[in-house]
């Protein structure tokens, strides 16, 4: 046995060759078995420093271990020793998405594609990257090619049917949503996407029957339960579950600015404007609380205003990336009319965008907010507008509840707030339709 052909011996004598030591690295990282598979591969590289494959391996287990950073100096080593090779250059670009660095990633993955046209990861990894830029036309495109390329590639057909359901093709959408269950039956896809193609398809029977369906096999999912009420009408809860609020924003977190920035979300800005007409705009010192922050959207318009700035949120996956801003001076994981509660006279502003969609009453948010407030304090905030019905509220079947002005006005009043506007803005776009909002804007009385 010697060095350069060998790493090791079995239990049973056996030599394990460097190409048997790759094989059983790349098996451990099949299993997750991560640090296994990178001691392996280290040891490789001991004895054949210059070994693309396993750098190339290493680089991707590196990612998954230790991040980002790591990963990137590996993979150009890599791609050093093997300058055509595309699969390096594809994980690369992985890398750099991560890191934040979206020039250097399309520049990778424009790279993958040169070498060989025939990848078809970079062509939906570079969609990814496109429709964050708000290219829906030219993410589709090159999703298209992916499948084009491998027919079988599940993660290409779920991002294809995303973006034709986004932009008002339910029925083809429904299509690739199914190709994406067969190509991806260890990861499944949202049923809930599902559910939402038949209906925006005009299939509201199929809907109805699929989601009830969906529901009673999961008892103890929320999702399932909160989108059969949706649907079907039928025990529609007061407000959303928290267990159903925090999966599914933890389950988007790392995807949720670039699904907004494509619906040109614009809740945050007006909330903003909101909260400077109420305050006025050079206006400093205050306590405010982003109620239902997110990943923070808000922050840049609260911070100049702001001696305090305070979030909190259900979803300790968008509080992460909150925190990223460094904006906050605060943020919490907890219930937003729990924690209201617990703030008595804390803040000057209390300020939400696009969280009240997930109550469907208000009476209870109304009066733990005017216990929050200090006297002449500022409550602003958004809610899904409901026209043409007598209802106080609706659960819509998208999961998110409506709310009609009249029946906000009430809320307010009965709580002790006076509504100074209450204006109706366009908050984005969904299944591409305009959807309306109500941005309101109440001051508690000084008299408190």
């Amino acid at each position: 046995m010697t060095e350069a052909t060998a790493v090791a011996e079995t239990e049973d004598g056996v030599e394990l060759t460097v190409d048997d030591a790759v094989e059983m690295a790349v098996e451990l990282m099949r299993k997750k078995q991560l640090k296994g598979a990178a001691e392996i591969l280290e040891s490789v590289l001991e004895i054949e420093p210059a070994r693309a494959d396993a750098l190339n391996y290493l680089g991707v287990v590196r990612f998954h271990l230790d991040g980002p950073s790591k990963s990137i100096e590996i993979l150009n080593r890599a791609a050093e020793m093997a300058p055509a090779h595309a699969g390096i250059r594809n994980n690369l670009g992985n890398a750099y998405v991560e890191l934040g660095d979206t020039d250097a990633a399309v520049a990778a993955y424009d790279r993958a594609i040169e070498l060989d046209p025939n990848l078809a990861d970079p062509y939906a990894n570079l969609a990814a990257i496109v429709k964050y830029a708000g290219n829906d036309g030219f993410a589709e495109k090159l999703l298209r090619k992916a499948i084009d390329i491998n027919p079988e590639f599940g993660v290409a057909h779920q991002n294809l049917a995303a973006i034709l359901l986004d932009t008002g093709r339910a029925r083809e959408a429904i299509d690739y949503f199914w190709k994406a269950t067969v190509h991806l039956p260890d990861k499944g896809v949202p049923a809930h996407f599902l559910a939402l193609a038949y209906w925006f398809a005009g299939l509201k029977d199929l809907a109805i029957d699929f989601v009830k369906k969906w529901a009673d096999a999961n008892p103890n999912d929320a999702q399932a339960q909160h989108m059969r009420a949706s649907m079907t009408g039928e025990n529609v809860p007061d407000r959303a579950s928290d267990t159903y609020v925090r999966k599914l924003f933890d389950q988007f977190a790392s995807s949720f600015d670039a699904k907004l920035d494509s619906l040109e979300y614009r809740a945050p800005e007006l909330v903003g404007d909101a909260v400077s007409a109420a305050v006025g705009k050079d206006a400093v010192g205050l306590a405010i609380l982003d109620a239902g922050c997110g990943t923070g959207k808000c922050a840049k318009y609260f911070k100049p205003h702001a001696a305090r700035l305070v979030g909190v949120d259900l979803s300790g996956g968008m509080l992460t990336n909150a925190n990223k801003l460094g904006l906050y001076d605060y943020l919490e994981r907890a219930e937003l009319t729990e924690y209201l509660l617990s703030q008595p006279d804390a803040y000057d502003v209390v300020a939400s965008a696009d969280t009240l969609c997930y109550f469907g009453r208000l009476e209870e948010f109304s009066a733990a907010a005017v216990s929050s407030l200090r006297p002449g304090g500022v409550l602003v905030f958004t809610v899904e507008a409901l026209d043409g019905s007598a209802e106080d509220f609706r659960l819509a079947v998208n999961g998110r509840y409506t709310h009609s002005e009249p029946y906000v006005r009430k809320c307010l009043g009965e709580a002790g707030l006076q509504v100074v506007s209450c204006g109706r803005e366009k908050l984005r776009t969904e299944n591409a339709e305009p959807v309306i909002g109500l941005v309101v804007t109440a001051r508690l009385s000084r008299l408190f």
